[in-house]
């Protein structure tokens, strides 16, 4: 897999200008090793990787939810038959994405070297291929607002938002990257308030990223509640030394929890007020040197889902639970090891009322043929039942498994949204 360089967001204000250029020199040194090991890899894996797109922008990793649909990076595409194998690394992260995708952009339907047809700024942008890694990205190398149109709804009390986050070696220490949700009326509001410039005046939730090229990064947060805040010591954000990262989160009500990678950064329990009513989404780039620097944040992956899981009442009173959490490697029953938190969370039910048995059901969407969306969603049902016994203490005897493929869809096929709603687990009282 390709060595990458990621970051997110700014921090060379206080730097002299010999360590900067100490600072730049290193970084491109590093830089040229990394582009010898990625020849080095590329060459002995030739032939074995499947759907790359080379070019000369940094790499991302893939997976896709239950199904064999769109994908979603967050670790290696490649299939990886051990359920149990990186699980527990993630055995603190606690996220479990919302009950029903709303939102699901991964660029899919907008042409290469284009701005996303759906997508409004007052900057530029424009879709690209990333090397060696499936699906489209954001390129974004000048300073702007940029949000997706289509969110004209309010947003519940109870979201969950995720989104990848990548970066070229030349931002980091220049560049600031910033997420917002936002209470806007118009599209000038979301211009005028979806900096990372702290808002007072309106309901707002903020997470700006900062890399460095060496030590930690940092992480600012800020809401009109609670007003600007930083953390330091980040080391997600050690330019060389990482080179994507996935942001979660996770609003319910006046709580806002968040969480890099498999790291839960912040849990805020009065971050925003009660009622506060959020309905935008922007993201918004800063760097004063992106020419100079060769600098470019990406964008992709970004889903949106409302509704606070209920597990134990759809189960054990509804006899049914649904979910979106629980990942896969693309075209694999591998599961990836951010479905963690939504294994915990069904794992617990299950240990609480141990009389309790189930049907594991597997659907996909329906890219594919029928047969092979078939055998893969009961190969993923019987991944998700050993994943409970390896990694929970299951008992085996209590889970069946079966797959309906693409045969039972619950949203339509024809957008990315509806394909994301199919590809789902079913946990189904017997």
């Amino acid at each position: 897999m390709k060595k990458l360089v990621i970051a997110v967001i700014v921090c060379s204000l206080g730097h002299s200008a010999h360590a900067q250029f100490l600072d730049r020199l290193k970084n491109k040194v590093q830089q040229k090793v990394n582009d010898k090991i990625d020849q080095t890899i590329d060459k002995a894996t030739e032939g074995k990787k499947k759907d790359s797109a080379p070019t000369d922008k940094p790499a991302a990793t893939t997976t896709t939810t239950a199904g064999a649909g769109s994908s979603s990076p967050v670790s290696n595409g490649e299939a990886n038959t051990n359920t149990t194998t990186g699980i527990t690394a993630y055995s603190r992260f606690d996220f479990v994405p919302g009950e029903k995708i709303i939102v699901e952009e991964n660029f899919a339907q907008d042409p290469v070297g284009e701005f996303p047809g759906q997508w409004n700024t007052h900057s530029g942008a424009e879709i690209v291929t990333v090397s060696n890694r499936p699906g489209k990205w954001l390129s974004i190398s000048q300073d702007g607002i940029f949000f997706p149109e289509y969110i004209t709804s309010n947003l519940p009390d109870n979201f969950t938002l995720q989104a990848d986050v990548m970066a070229s070696n030349g931002i980091a220490g220049i560049g600031a990257f910033t997420i917002s949700l936002l209470k806007a009326a118009t599209a000038e509001d979301k211009f005028r308030n979806g900096n990372n410039s702290l808002v007072t005046d309106v309901p707002s939730f903020k997470v700006s990223l900062y890399p460095k090229y060496s030590g930690d990064g940092q992480l600012q947060y800020s809401s009109n509640l609670i007003g600007n805040n930083t953390l330091t010591t980040l080391p997600v954000f050690n330019v060389p030394k990482k080179n994507a990262v996935r942001v979660s989160i996770w609003r319910q009500k006046q709580r806002v929890r968040v969480y890099l990678d498999s790291t839960k950064i912040l849990d805020l329990p009065r971050a925003l007020d009660a009622g506060a009513v959020l309905n935008a989404l922007t993201f918004a780039a800063y760097a004063p040197d992106y020419d100079n620097q060769g600098g470019t944040f990406y964008l992709g992956n970004i889903r949106l889902a409302v509704g606070a899981p209920d597990t134990r009442n759809k189960l054990i009173t509804e006899g049914k639970f649904t979910t979106h959490g629980i990942l896969f490697a693309s075209n694999s029953d591998a599961i990836q090891p951010e479905s963690y938190g939504a294994l915990k969370d069904i794992a617990a039910v299950l240990a609480e009322n141990p009389a309790v048995r189930v049907n594991i059901v597997g659907h996909t969407d329906a890219d594919g043929s029928d047969q092979a969306n078939l055998d893969l969603s009961k190969r993923r049902a019987a991944a998700v039942k050993t994943a409970l016994v390896s990694n929970f203490s299951i008992d085996a005897a209590r889970m069946e498994t079966n797959g309906k493929g693409e045969s039972q869809p619950v949203d339509n096929n024809s957008t990315e949204v509806g394909k994301a709603n199919n590809r789902r687990v079913e946990f189904i009282k017997i």
